[in-house]
């Protein structure tokens, strides 16, 4: 499995034309990330990509045709499964654009299968359901504290009954919003493309993959579960649930159990290998947790105080468990690569060959035929690091789009695509060119 973050100087020669299955994996960090992701998906699409999208129909109910340059797959954590929802129902890029800049499609084929509305403020931070009778409750508790600590009682400080909040949002208006007035239709099964949304459980250590299959869990990872019964919109409420800000997201499984979910990005970053699971040989992950590095126009970050230190510690933490994924399948490769040097040095019969690569590509869960290209924003994009996670406005998105644009650009200059047609295509809303 090829693990790309290729410098300046590195090239890879990739094979698009015999590439079977392509998937686009979008990460969390809320609004930033959703427009970061659409300049990625405009990025590629200007590079002759393909997202296939849309419902199945009922007389043919196969699935996609592997065509080259076509992304067939999506696989979304939080605020990338809003995106991924999105490309899957069959939106167009310029209908996803126009939706966060507030704009109207001009053209009919950019309004399949409807306007997508705009993402506002009341949907995406709706008040959790009993949050006042809590915030009474707690209120209460509160003034007893304080009213023990009056009387010498410190042991009140160690009773954190007044911490008890799950949190003052719910993800429950993004759930109605995807339900009532995006999704075609709320079942993965109907959608044409395969589309699989990451949870963490809260009660558990594994995370849960919602898609359209039940796979067992993956031979390398006990602590992930796929899961089939939920709908499309309950898991990206699930997907989005951030802890602080969101409380967990209840769903009710097919035994009647109400299982808590919270944001799929924290027990992994990214998600790659469901694609892999899936049957995808070339996987492109979209990813905004990019740490600061220092230029002389923005200067140190202790400039910035607090929440840029804190950001920055956060993103550190993210970039190495990305960073330790892929040095592992690197490691991985090259272990495999040099078993089948050693077979060929040694005469080792070819069939025979075959069979030893394969026992070790099955127990080593990595597949030699995979490229993996990771797309995140230049370390020296001030702008895309200091910019607002939850901004709706236009403007401001519009500008992280670009970033995303950019970063895709640049990223795909470092590769070599062979087979590769680039046929005409509409132009989108706003232009994005590599220069601005």
């Amino acid at each position: 499995m090829g693990q790309h973050r290729p410098g300046a100087s590195s090239r890879k020669r990739i094979q698009i034309g015999s590439k079977r299955k392509i998937a686009f994996v979008c990460s969390g960090g809320a609004t930033k990330a959703g427009a970061f992701h659409i300049g990625v998906a405009l990025a590629l699409h200007e590079q002759g990509f393909r997202f296939v999208g849309g419902l199945q129909s009922r007389n043919d109910p196969s699935g996609p045709s592997s065509k080259p340059m076509e992304i067939s797959t999506y696989v979304g954590s939080s605020a990338g499964s809003i995106i991924c929802s999105y490309l899957a129902a069959g939106y167009s890029l310029d209908n996803i654009f126009n939706s966060f800049t507030g704009r109207q499609p001009t053209d009919e084929v950019d309004q399949y299968p409807r306007i997508l509305p705009r993402l506002t403020y009341p949907t995406m931070f709706k008040l959790r359901p009993g949050l006042a009778r809590e915030q009474f409750s707690q209120l209460m508790q509160v003034g007893r504290m304080v009213n023990n600590l009056v009387q010498g009682r410190w042991d009140t400080l160690l009773q954190l009954d007044w911490l008890k909040l799950q949190g003052i949002f719910s993800t429950g208006g993004l759930e109605e919003f995807m339900r009532e007035q995006v999704l075609p239709s709320n079942r993965f099964h109907d959608y044409l493309a395969d589309l699989f949304i990451v949870a963490t459980q809260l009660n558990h250590s594994r995370k849960v993959v919602f898609g359209k299959y039940s796979y067992q869990p993956p031979p390398h990872d006990l602590t992930c579960q796929y899961d089939n019964d939920a709908l499309v919109s309950q898991a990206c409420a699930a997907s989005a649930s951030l802890p602080f800000v969101y409380a967990p997201y209840p769903i009710e499984n097919k035994n009647g159990k109400t299982i808590h979910y919270i944001d799929g990005e924290i027990r992994d970053t990214l998600s790659t290998h469901v694609a892999v699971d899936s049957g995808c040989d070339l996987v492109i992950a979209s990813h905004t947790h990019q740490p600061y590095h220092f230029n002389k126009e923005t200067g140190s970050l202790t400039e910035y105080g607090l929440p840029a230190i804190l950001i920055q510690s956060i993103y550190l933490v993210i970039e190495q468990k990305v960073n330790q994924y892929v040095h592992g399948k690197v490691t991985q490769r090259n272990a495999i690569n040099a078993v089948e040097r050693y077979c060929r040095q040694n005469g080792i019969d070819g069939e025979h060959a075959r069979k030893i690569l394969e026992i070790l590509e099955a127990e080593l869960h990595h597949r030699r035929d995979v490229d993996i290209l990771y797309i995140h924003p230049n370390p020296s994009d001030a702008q895309m690091f200091f910019g607002d996670h939850f901004s709706l406005s236009p403007r401001k998105l519009a500008e992280i789009v670009k970033s995303g644009f950019r970063a895709t650009i640049e990223k795909l200059r470092h590769y070599e695509f062979a087979d590769r047609k680039v046929e005409p295509h509409a132009p989108v809303a706003v232009e994005l060119t590599s220069g601005e």
